[in-house]
Protein backbone atom coordinates (compact mmCIF):
# COMPACT_ATOMS: atom_id res chain seq x y z
CA UNK A 1 0.00 0.00 0.00
CA UNK A 2 0.91 3.43 -0.89
CA UNK A 3 0.23 6.10 1.57
CA UNK A 4 -1.64 9.21 -0.07
CA UNK A 5 0.01 12.83 0.56
CA UNK A 6 -1.09 14.59 3.42
CA UNK A 7 0.30 18.10 3.14
CA UNK A 8 0.35 20.95 0.39
CA UNK A 9 4.06 20.59 -0.65
CA UNK A 10 3.62 16.95 -1.23
CA UNK A 11 0.38 17.33 -3.24
CA UNK A 12 2.23 19.35 -5.67
CA UNK A 13 5.01 17.54 -5.66
CA UNK A 14 2.64 14.22 -6.58
CA UNK A 15 0.45 16.44 -9.24
CA UNK A 16 3.63 17.74 -10.68
CA UNK A 17 5.39 14.15 -11.22
CA UNK A 18 2.07 12.73 -12.76
CA UNK A 19 2.14 15.69 -15.30
CA UNK A 20 5.63 15.14 -15.75
CA UNK A 21 5.58 11.59 -16.59
CA UNK A 22 1.96 11.64 -18.86
CA UNK A 23 3.45 14.81 -21.21
CA UNK A 24 7.06 12.82 -21.18
CA UNK A 25 5.00 9.83 -22.42
CA UNK A 26 2.66 11.50 -24.72
CA UNK A 27 -0.36 10.54 -23.01
CA UNK A 28 -3.92 11.49 -21.94
CA UNK A 29 -4.39 12.91 -18.57
CA UNK A 30 -7.28 13.95 -16.74
CA UNK A 31 -8.88 14.99 -13.45
CA UNK A 32 -12.47 15.00 -12.21
CA UNK A 33 -13.41 11.63 -13.10
CA UNK A 34 -15.80 9.53 -10.97
CA UNK A 35 -15.65 5.69 -10.80
CA UNK A 36 -19.80 6.13 -11.75
CA UNK A 37 -18.95 7.02 -15.07
CA UNK A 38 -16.42 4.30 -15.42
CA UNK A 39 -17.89 1.56 -14.42
CA UNK A 40 -21.11 -0.66 -15.70
CA UNK A 41 -22.14 -0.32 -12.54
CA UNK A 42 -22.49 3.45 -12.41
CA UNK A 43 -21.25 4.03 -9.13
CA UNK A 44 -18.94 5.07 -7.19
CA UNK A 45 -16.71 8.79 -5.86
CA UNK A 46 -13.95 10.70 -7.33
CA UNK A 47 -10.51 9.35 -8.72
CA UNK A 48 -7.60 11.83 -8.37
CA UNK A 49 -6.10 11.07 -12.17
CA UNK A 50 -7.38 9.08 -15.00
CA UNK A 51 -4.43 8.72 -17.60
CA UNK A 52 -4.91 7.08 -21.05
CA UNK A 53 -2.12 4.88 -22.48
CA UNK A 54 -2.72 4.14 -26.39
CA UNK A 55 0.16 1.76 -26.89
CA UNK A 56 1.79 -1.03 -24.51
CA UNK A 57 4.78 0.59 -24.39
CA UNK A 58 3.40 3.75 -23.36
CA UNK A 59 1.11 1.82 -20.22
CA UNK A 60 4.71 0.02 -19.36
CA UNK A 61 6.43 3.29 -19.06
CA UNK A 62 3.32 5.56 -17.59
CA UNK A 63 3.13 2.63 -14.96
CA UNK A 64 6.65 2.42 -14.62
CA UNK A 65 7.49 6.26 -14.04
CA UNK A 66 4.50 6.17 -11.10
CA UNK A 67 6.09 3.50 -9.62
CA UNK A 68 9.78 5.40 -9.68
CA UNK A 69 7.84 7.81 -8.17
CA UNK A 70 6.03 6.29 -5.38
CA UNK A 71 2.58 6.90 -6.69
CA UNK A 72 -0.48 4.29 -6.33
CA UNK A 73 -2.13 3.16 -9.41
CA UNK A 74 -4.74 0.57 -10.45
CA UNK A 75 -5.58 -0.39 -13.97
CA UNK A 76 -8.99 -0.63 -15.21
CA UNK A 77 -10.39 -1.51 -18.68
CA UNK A 78 -14.03 -1.28 -19.21
CA UNK A 79 -15.04 -1.00 -15.46
CA UNK A 80 -17.22 -4.21 -16.18
CA UNK A 81 -16.98 -6.21 -13.13
CA UNK A 82 -15.54 -3.46 -10.09
CA UNK A 83 -17.22 -2.28 -7.60
CA UNK A 84 -15.74 1.21 -6.45
CA UNK A 85 -16.53 2.74 -3.01
CA UNK A 86 -18.42 6.03 -2.68
CA UNK A 87 -15.18 7.38 -1.27
CA UNK A 88 -12.65 9.76 -2.70
CA UNK A 89 -10.17 7.69 -4.54
CA UNK A 90 -6.44 8.98 -4.57
CA UNK A 91 -4.51 6.93 -6.73
CA UNK A 92 -4.07 7.11 -10.66
CA UNK A 93 -6.56 5.25 -12.53
CA UNK A 94 -4.09 3.21 -15.58
CA UNK A 95 -7.16 3.50 -18.26
CA UNK A 96 -6.55 0.56 -20.41
CA UNK A 97 -9.77 1.28 -22.60
CA UNK A 98 -7.81 2.68 -25.55
CA UNK A 99 -5.41 -0.11 -25.41
CA UNK A 100 -6.82 -1.13 -28.26
CA UNK A 101 -4.75 -1.57 -31.84
CA UNK A 102 -5.49 -3.98 -34.49
CA UNK A 103 -6.05 -7.48 -34.11
CA UNK A 104 -2.49 -9.59 -35.46
CA UNK A 105 -3.43 -13.21 -37.47
CA UNK A 106 -0.84 -15.88 -38.51
CA UNK A 107 -2.45 -19.16 -38.78
CA UNK A 108 -3.75 -20.27 -34.97
CA UNK A 109 -2.41 -17.83 -33.33
CA UNK A 110 -3.84 -14.37 -32.87
CA UNK A 111 -2.39 -11.41 -31.17
CA UNK A 112 -4.45 -8.86 -29.34
CA UNK A 113 -4.23 -5.98 -26.92
CA UNK A 114 -5.46 -5.66 -23.27
CA UNK A 115 -7.99 -2.92 -24.27
CA UNK A 116 -9.41 -5.14 -26.72
CA UNK A 117 -13.22 -5.93 -26.17
CA UNK A 118 -13.57 -9.45 -25.47
CA UNK A 119 -16.80 -9.77 -27.48
CA UNK A 120 -15.54 -8.16 -30.61
CA UNK A 121 -12.68 -10.73 -30.32
CA UNK A 122 -15.00 -13.50 -30.39
CA UNK A 123 -16.71 -12.20 -33.22
CA UNK A 124 -13.16 -11.23 -35.35
CA UNK A 125 -11.71 -15.04 -34.77
CA UNK A 126 -15.21 -16.45 -35.50
CA UNK A 127 -14.97 -15.15 -38.72
CA UNK A 128 -11.32 -16.30 -39.52
CA UNK A 129 -12.91 -19.50 -38.96
CA UNK A 130 -10.93 -19.82 -35.46
CA UNK A 131 -12.64 -21.69 -32.54
CA UNK A 132 -11.39 -22.07 -28.43
CA UNK A 133 -13.19 -18.62 -26.98
CA UNK A 134 -16.97 -18.59 -28.56
CA UNK A 135 -18.57 -19.11 -25.32
CA UNK A 136 -16.45 -16.05 -23.89
CA UNK A 137 -18.80 -14.01 -26.34
CA UNK A 138 -21.03 -12.86 -23.88
CA UNK A 139 -18.66 -11.51 -21.36
CA UNK A 140 -18.86 -7.44 -21.03
CA UNK A 141 -15.33 -6.34 -21.04
CA UNK A 142 -12.11 -6.09 -22.20
CA UNK A 143 -8.88 -9.34 -23.16
CA UNK A 144 -6.92 -7.62 -20.45
CA UNK A 145 -9.61 -8.36 -17.47
CA UNK A 146 -10.63 -11.69 -18.88
CA UNK A 147 -6.81 -12.69 -18.82
CA UNK A 148 -6.71 -11.49 -15.08
CA UNK A 149 -9.37 -13.22 -13.90
CA UNK A 150 -9.00 -16.48 -16.15
CA UNK A 151 -12.86 -15.73 -17.69
CA UNK A 152 -14.78 -18.58 -18.56
CA UNK A 153 -17.97 -20.08 -19.84
CA UNK A 154 -19.71 -22.37 -21.38
CA UNK A 155 -17.10 -25.32 -20.96
CA UNK A 156 -14.38 -22.33 -22.42
CA UNK A 157 -11.76 -20.37 -20.60
CA UNK A 158 -9.90 -18.08 -21.88
CA UNK A 159 -6.33 -19.43 -19.62
CA UNK A 160 -6.50 -23.08 -21.92
CA UNK A 161 -5.99 -20.90 -25.32
CA UNK A 162 -3.65 -18.39 -23.96
CA UNK A 163 0.07 -19.24 -25.65
CA UNK A 164 1.84 -16.00 -24.71
CA UNK A 165 0.95 -13.02 -21.97
CA UNK A 166 2.51 -9.62 -22.60
CA UNK A 167 3.27 -7.87 -19.11
CA UNK A 168 4.77 -4.40 -17.88
CA UNK A 169 8.74 -4.38 -16.46
CA UNK A 170 10.62 -2.35 -15.30
CA UNK A 171 9.33 0.11 -17.71
CA UNK A 172 9.42 -2.73 -20.85
CA UNK A 173 6.87 -4.96 -22.62
CA UNK A 174 7.95 -8.72 -21.72
CA UNK A 175 6.17 -11.83 -22.88
CA UNK A 176 5.97 -14.53 -20.29
CA UNK A 177 4.85 -17.92 -21.98
CA UNK A 178 1.08 -18.79 -20.38
CA UNK A 179 2.33 -22.36 -19.17
CA UNK A 180 4.25 -20.28 -16.73
CA UNK A 181 0.66 -18.84 -15.23
CA UNK A 182 -1.70 -20.86 -12.94
CA UNK A 183 -4.87 -20.38 -14.66
CA UNK A 184 -7.46 -21.30 -12.24
CA UNK A 185 -11.19 -20.70 -11.44
CA UNK A 186 -11.63 -16.84 -11.83
CA UNK A 187 -8.61 -16.47 -10.52
CA UNK A 188 -4.70 -16.52 -11.62
CA UNK A 189 -1.27 -16.51 -10.50
CA UNK A 190 -0.48 -13.12 -11.28
CA UNK A 191 0.71 -10.61 -8.92
CA UNK A 192 -0.35 -7.37 -7.27
CA UNK A 193 1.12 -4.99 -9.22
CA UNK A 194 1.70 -7.07 -12.47
CA UNK A 195 0.16 -5.05 -15.14
CA UNK A 196 -1.21 -7.24 -18.12
CA UNK A 197 -0.71 -5.25 -21.93
CA UNK A 198 -1.86 -8.34 -24.05
CA UNK A 199 -2.07 -11.65 -25.35
CA UNK A 200 -1.34 -14.45 -27.99
CA UNK A 201 -3.89 -17.31 -28.13
CA UNK A 202 -3.83 -20.30 -29.99
CA UNK A 203 -7.07 -21.17 -31.71
CA UNK A 204 -8.24 -24.42 -33.35
CA UNK A 205 -9.17 -24.11 -36.92
CA UNK A 206 -12.85 -25.00 -37.47
CA UNK A 207 -16.11 -23.78 -39.75
CA UNK A 208 -16.67 -20.18 -39.31
CA UNK A 209 -20.87 -21.34 -39.68
CA UNK A 210 -20.37 -24.01 -36.86
CA UNK A 211 -18.75 -21.05 -34.48
CA UNK A 212 -20.85 -18.52 -35.47
CA UNK A 213 -23.64 -21.30 -34.50
CA UNK A 214 -22.23 -21.74 -31.25
CA UNK A 215 -22.25 -18.47 -30.18
CA UNK A 216 -25.52 -17.65 -30.94
CA UNK A 217 -26.74 -20.61 -29.01
CA UNK A 218 -24.59 -19.20 -25.99
CA UNK A 219 -26.11 -15.82 -26.36
CA UNK A 220 -29.70 -17.39 -26.53
CA UNK A 221 -28.85 -19.09 -22.86
CA UNK A 222 -27.54 -15.64 -21.40
CA UNK A 223 -30.43 -13.81 -22.49
CA UNK A 224 -32.60 -16.45 -21.15
CA UNK A 225 -31.13 -16.77 -17.70
CA UNK A 226 -29.38 -13.48 -16.99
CA UNK A 227 -30.39 -9.97 -16.92
CA UNK A 228 -29.79 -7.64 -19.63
CA UNK A 229 -30.03 -3.52 -20.19
CA UNK A 230 -29.49 -2.97 -16.46
CA UNK A 231 -26.35 -1.92 -14.85
CA UNK A 232 -24.67 -4.80 -12.94
CA UNK A 233 -21.14 -5.76 -13.03
CA UNK A 234 -22.53 -9.57 -14.14
CA UNK A 235 -22.42 -12.73 -11.09
CA UNK A 236 -21.41 -10.88 -7.79
CA UNK A 237 -20.20 -14.26 -6.24
CA UNK A 238 -18.13 -16.97 -7.50
CA UNK A 239 -20.00 -20.59 -7.71
CA UNK A 240 -19.04 -22.30 -4.74
CA UNK A 241 -16.76 -25.11 -4.73
CA UNK A 242 -18.25 -27.66 -2.98
CA UNK A 243 -21.54 -29.37 -4.61
CA UNK A 244 -23.17 -28.58 -8.15
CA UNK A 245 -25.46 -26.11 -6.89
CA UNK A 246 -25.09 -22.61 -8.11
CA UNK A 247 -24.38 -19.26 -6.23
CA UNK A 248 -27.78 -17.80 -8.11
CA UNK A 249 -29.83 -21.23 -7.23
CA UNK A 250 -28.77 -21.05 -3.46
CA UNK A 251 -29.66 -17.38 -3.36
CA UNK A 252 -32.81 -17.81 -5.18
CA UNK A 253 -34.08 -20.43 -3.39
CA UNK A 254 -33.63 -18.22 -0.37
CA UNK A 255 -36.14 -15.67 -1.31
CA UNK A 256 -33.74 -12.75 -2.06
CA UNK A 257 -34.60 -12.21 -6.25
CA UNK A 258 -35.73 -8.60 -5.81
CA UNK A 259 -34.66 -7.72 -2.49
CA UNK A 260 -33.04 -4.26 -1.95
CA UNK A 261 -30.78 -2.03 -0.04
CA UNK A 262 -31.14 1.62 -1.07
CA UNK A 263 -30.37 1.99 -5.29
CA UNK A 264 -29.09 -1.81 -5.25
CA UNK A 265 -31.63 -4.36 -6.54
CA UNK A 266 -30.79 -8.38 -6.51
CA UNK A 267 -32.34 -9.28 -10.11
CA UNK A 268 -35.38 -10.36 -10.60
CA UNK A 269 -33.86 -12.88 -13.90
CA UNK A 270 -30.51 -13.82 -11.91
CA UNK A 271 -30.21 -13.84 -8.28
CA UNK A 272 -26.51 -14.01 -8.54
CA UNK A 273 -26.78 -10.05 -10.27
CA UNK A 274 -26.75 -7.01 -7.80
CA UNK A 275 -28.28 -4.03 -10.01
CA UNK A 276 -28.08 -0.52 -9.44
CA UNK A 277 -30.95 2.14 -9.98
CA UNK A 278 -31.19 5.85 -10.75
CA UNK A 279 -29.09 8.33 -11.42
CA UNK A 280 -27.69 8.81 -7.75
CA UNK A 281 -27.11 5.10 -6.83
CA UNK A 282 -24.50 4.38 -4.45
CA UNK A 283 -21.76 1.82 -3.91
CA UNK A 284 -22.85 1.46 -0.40
CA UNK A 285 -25.78 0.07 -1.24
CA UNK A 286 -24.65 -2.79 -3.58
CA UNK A 287 -22.01 -3.05 -1.30
CA UNK A 288 -24.98 -3.81 1.98
CA UNK A 289 -26.67 -5.82 -0.22
CA UNK A 290 -24.19 -8.12 -1.34
CA UNK A 291 -23.00 -8.36 2.35
CA UNK A 292 -26.09 -9.30 3.37
CA UNK A 293 -26.90 -11.50 1.10
CA UNK A 294 -23.20 -13.46 2.20
CA UNK A 295 -24.52 -13.22 5.65
CA UNK A 296 -27.82 -15.17 4.97
CA UNK A 297 -25.71 -17.88 2.99
CA UNK A 298 -23.26 -18.45 5.78
CA UNK A 299 -26.03 -18.89 8.55
CA UNK A 300 -28.11 -20.60 6.25
CA UNK A 301 -26.09 -22.76 3.95
CA UNK A 302 -22.67 -22.79 6.00
CA UNK A 303 -21.28 -21.54 2.79
CA UNK A 304 -18.52 -18.80 2.94
CA UNK A 305 -19.51 -17.09 -0.34
CA UNK A 306 -16.59 -15.44 -2.45
CA UNK A 307 -16.76 -12.00 -4.56
CA UNK A 308 -16.29 -12.79 -8.09
CA UNK A 309 -16.66 -8.59 -8.75
CA UNK A 310 -13.40 -6.79 -7.40
CA UNK A 311 -14.10 -4.50 -4.82
CA UNK A 312 -11.86 -1.39 -5.05
CA UNK A 313 -11.92 0.87 -1.45
CA UNK A 314 -10.76 4.47 -1.63
CA UNK A 315 -8.52 3.74 1.41
CA UNK A 316 -6.52 0.89 -0.06
CA UNK A 317 -4.55 2.25 -2.99
CA UNK A 318 -2.87 0.01 -4.48
CA UNK A 319 -1.77 -0.96 -7.52
CA UNK A 320 -3.51 -3.51 -8.80
CA UNK A 321 -6.62 -5.32 -6.13
CA UNK A 322 -6.10 -9.05 -7.07
CA UNK A 323 -9.65 -10.42 -8.14
CA UNK A 324 -8.69 -8.31 -13.35
CA UNK A 325 -10.80 -6.75 -14.69
CA UNK A 326 -11.20 -5.81 -14.42
CA UNK A 327 -12.62 -8.98 -13.20
CA UNK A 328 -10.81 -6.06 -14.99
CA UNK A 329 -9.13 -4.82 -16.74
Amino acid sequence: MISEPTDESEIRHREAAIEEIAARLGVRAERGRRFAELTSLRVGGSIDWVISPHTEAQAAGVAHGLDEAGIGWRPLGSGSNVLADDGEHHYVVLSLKDLKGEVQFGGELVRVSAGYSLPRLCVDVARQGLSGIEGLGGIPGTVGGALWMNAGAYEHEIGKVTETVRVAREGQVVEIPGSAVQWNYRHTSFAEGELLLGATLRLQPDDPGKILTRMEEAKSRRMATQPHGGRSAGCFFKNPPEGTVGTGKIIDEMGMKGARRGTAVVSPVHANFIVTEGENARAEDALALAEEIRGRVKREQGIELEYEVELWRANEPQKQDPDAESKEQ
